[in-house]
């Protein structure tokens, strides 16, 4: 297991100065406005690459809550198993580093596993989320590159989407209720679908993200902040 030595002031040093880089204000302003198409890294990459780490380390509950659980846990060391032996039957998942040490988190039904390439460095690592029972949905690289992932053959339709967050805001208490009007919006990210849902009339900032894994389980959601 590694520890998460040194991250935290490391993060609060350089952290504005990510975000002020030229890249990041970009995805900033593909968030607010994701109908752009000219962008280099999607919307929940960008912001996972980032507020994820953040996260882990300082607000482990902020957008994770979820239903109650029904797989057994899996410890830190199980996932560990759980990646190396899907690298040994698929060629969609990047190779492991020669040296590594690795650490899991549970964030709500979900696993954030985290392998840290030795010597370590900000940028050699990679991210996976594992659902409930196991199973990869989604895994970054390096400087929140995406990686292409084999996703499942069910696609799931705008329609689909809407009746899986009124389903789960029927059964949960913690997801925001929608807007009184709004327009929505569906983008993806390797196998995941990001729904969103725009206040209208429209004003820049006011609008909220539901992030469904490729098996039509909600993973997270995030309510902006208007201007």
């Amino acid at each position: 297991m590694v520890s998460r030595r040194g991250l935290i002031p490391f993060l609060l040093l350089f952290f504005p100065l990510f975000l002020f880089t030229s890249d990041m204000g970009m995805a900033l302003y593909q968030v607010v406005y994701p109908k752009s198409k000219d962008r280099s890294m999607s919307n929940h990459q960008f912001f996972m690459s980032i507020l994820v780490t953040i996260n882990l380390l300082m607000f482990p509950d902020l957008t994770y809550s979820q239903k109650q659980c029904t797989a057994p846990e899996l410890s830190a060391d199980q996932i560990n198993e759980i990646v190396v032996r899907e690298r040994g039957t698929r060629n969609d998942i990047p190779p492991a580093f020669p040296k590594y040490e690795y650490t899991a988190r549970k964030q709500g039904c979900y696993y954030v596993y985290i392998e840290y390439g030795l010597p370590s460095a900000f940028e050699y690592q990679q991210m996976f989320w594992l659902n409930q029972f196991g199973v990869i949905v989604d895994v970054l690289i390096g400087n929140a590159q995406t990686v292409k992932l084999k996703c499942p053959e069910k696609v799931y339709t705008e329609s689909e989407l809407a009746k899986i967050i009124k389903k789960e805001r029927e059964i949960r208490q913690d997801l925001p209720p929608p807007f009184l009007n709004f327009r929505v919006y569906v983008d993806r990210s390797s196998c995941l679908y990001m729904y969103y849902e725009y206040n209208l009339p429209e004003k820049r900032g006011d609008w909220q993200v539901f992030t469904i894994d490729p098996y039509g389980e909600l993973m997270d959601y995030s309510r902006s902040k208007p201007n």
